[in-house]
């Protein structure tokens, strides 16, 4: 009998119930505009799109899969219960790939032609002097986290001319375009010799403040912080100081540890940093949309069918 279906908040798309339906004939598919409306229809559903918050999952008796709304959802997607259970989770990994590499890819040259500081001069209608640049051919750039995106960064960055290493828990063997890649143990020895620092992890505990006061004094003098990943993983105030005293040369930020970043945060009006407002991605960005859904109505063919997911999440690792 075909599966049954709850659709929740956040980032539905409206098409999505008659998607589905062509997909899986038979399939019972419901949308609910908030998570209040779907308590009656959750308890025995089969798989939902969403965040089931811990009241509602507790009333999901015969929940098997949950297709969670983004790659790498918000910390309270991953409540107690949800992780201890056996059900599924799936992300949305793999849509964002080529968005946020040329996002980071951005803050490299703009880090490296000294272009904050520029944009601050032309605000003021002032012609300075010539700035120092980084000549990226003799450059070396770390990216932790060698995923999908971390992948596509890679290219980006060689293309470049630049020598790419990289740490990730999972990944072995180098990706294209990558030297050599390390463990996270290995970060600390990684940091004297990169001039390009990129984040590109997902908030899990083990990345959670990982760039400290400890890490940024082990930074090449002169180098640069690039954060496209999660804004927890460096310590704002760590990062101020480091950049206040030029124990790094500037940074460039899509994310932060408080967002919206507070107006009287002094990142804003620092001259070598560049800032973006957690933008580098979002659902409505240029064919996103069509790749959430080939990827959800996938899975619905799949779990209907019995047969493996794709884009299962390790829940220890939340990705």
């Amino acid at each position: 009998m075909p599966f049954k279906m709850a659709i929740l908040p956040p980032e539905y798309q409206e098409e999505w119930p008659e998607k589905i339906r062509e997909a899986v004939p038979g399939a019972e598919v419901r949308l609910f505009k908030t998570a209040e409306e779907a308590e009656a229809y959750i308890a025995d559903a089969d798989c939902a799109f969403g965040f089931v918050a811990p009241e509602l999952f507790s009333r999901a008796k015969k929940l098997r899969w949950i297709q969670c709304n983004a790659a790498s959802p918000a910390p309270s997607f991953w409540h107690e219960a949800l992780l201890k259970s056996d059900v599924t989770v799936t992300n949305f990994r793999g849509i964002y790939n080529d968005h946020v590499a040329a996002q980071a890819m951005a803050f490299v040259l703009a880090l490296s032609r000294s272009l904050p500081e520029y944009a601050r001069w032309q605000q003021r209608r002032e012609w300075g002097p010539v700035l120092p640049t980084a000549f990226l051919p003799e450059s070396k750039v770390l990216i932790v986290g060698l995923g999908g995106i971390g992948a596509e960064t890679a290219r980006l960055c060689a293309a470049f001319g630049m020598t790419v290493i990289g740490v990730d828990p999972r990944v072995k063997s180098p990706p294209p375009f990558v030297t050599t890649v390390h463990p996270p143990e290995a970060l600390d020895g990684l940091l004297p010799q990169t001039d390009f620092l990129i984040l590109i992890t997902p908030e899990n505990p083990e990345s959670i403040r990982m760039i400290d006061a400890r890490r940024l004094k082990l930074m090449k003098p002169g180098s640069f912080l690039v954060n496209v990943g999660r804004g927890k993983c460096v310590v704002t105030e760590d990062l101020i100081e480091a950049l206040r005293t030029k124990k790094i040369a500037g940074a460039a930020l899509d994310v932060f540890e408080q967002e919206p970043l507070p107006p009287d945060n002094p990142l804003w009006s620092m001259p070598n940093v560049l800032i973006t407002p957690h933008m580098a991605a979002k659902p409505q960005s240029y064919h996103v949309p069509e790749r959430r859904t080939q990827i959800l109505v996938e899975n619905c063919e799949r779990f209907e069918l019995g047969k493996p997911l794709i884009n299962v999440v390790d829940k220890s690792q939340r990705f």
